[in-house]
């Protein structure tokens, strides 16, 4: 039997992508190579992998057992060129990172400084996408690492490392009518304008309570920040970014009737590429970032 890393990178591709198409063009494949190279393996396996009975193809049981280990043969590739590449001592010319307009340049600002001494001759790209353009640009290499809040689900050719959580509030400026010191219920928020940080809409944890008919969306918090002390309305914003910006004393946390105990927490992840060669100055700040969490990266 001699089983291809091929024939594991289609099986994995269409198991994610259920679908042989999609997996084709994810993989730059004809879909008729695909289809080959899993009938060949099933046969080297001398078992069915695939229900192709509907119009999807399923995983059957034996393939769901087989897919665990075909997706740890192909971690310990992509590891083992990564380490060799590291080992090669490559060093690149540029290396292009993304950040969610949400996570506060305080907490990666001591690794970027780092950077700048370790490797003063490589460029750094800084670029503030939305989340699901990052993960695509993370996927086409475009971009070659992502600190991001947290998806529910990543594709099988990224991989991530949790860093930790980001807290969030519901704030208004200091002069804004929310803010009479007493807790303030659902009917009282919903008759005042919302601002939406425009990525994050219906995705926070208070998205299915607090929506109030009236609303502007917004795609930077910078400006969402700006409109909020000037008292346009009020929002769902991250504490950490709020101290940053030196606004604490601008906006006051609104404190909701019926939310007395809880704080709303999002997850960071770094996130990049799989099969992406990591040079040594990409592989430095992948290790560099994600040997803290983000509380301690921002209190550093």
């Amino acid at each position: 039997m001699r089983i291809s890393l091929e024939q594991l990178t289609a099986f994995s591709a269409i198991a994610s992508e259920h679908s042989f198409s999609s997996a084709a063009r994810k993989l730059g494949k004809s879909q008729s190579a695909l289809s080959i190279a899993i009938a060949n393996l099933e046969i080297d396996l001398g078992l069915t992998l695939f229900n192709r009975s509907n119009r999807y193809p399923q995983l059957t049981t034996e393939g769901k057992a087989l897919l665990r280990d075909a997706e740890a043969i192909l971690e310990q590739c992509f590891s083992m060129e990564n380490r060799a590449n590291s080992l090669s001592k490559e060093l690149e010319t540029e290396v292009t990172i993304s950040i969610d307009d949400a996570i506060p340049y305080q907490a990666i600002s001591p690794v970027l400084q780092d950077f700048s001494r370790q490797f003063p001759h490589t460029d750094l790209i800084v670029l503030h996408p939305s989340s699901q353009d990052a993960l695509s640009m993370i996927e086409n290499e475009s971009v070659q690492l992502g600190i991001m809040c947290t998806r529910a689900h990543y594709s099988m050719n990224l991989r991530f490392k949790r860093l930790g959580n980001i807290s969030f509030c519901n704030v208004a400026s200091r002069d804004h009518p929310l803010n009479k010191g007493k807790p303030v219920t659902f009917s009282q928020l919903n008759q005042y304008r919302q601002l939406v940080y425009l990525p994050f809409l219906n995705k926070l944890p208070t998205s299915e309570y607090l929506n109030s008919p009236n609303h502007w969306r917004v795609e930077s918090y910078l400006t969402l920040m700006h409109m909020l002390r000037d008292g346009m309305g009020w929002a769902t914003v991250p504490k950490q970014l709020m101290q940053e910006l030196n606004l604490h004393q601008q906006l006051v946390e609104l404190q909701l009737d019926a939310y007395p105990f809880t704080e709303w927490v999002v997850g960071v992840d770094l996130v990049w590429s799989a099969p992406l060669r990591s040079g040594q100055a990409l592989a430095w700040l992948r290790a560099r970032l994600g040997q803290k969490s983000i509380a301690s990266l921002v209190t550093e």
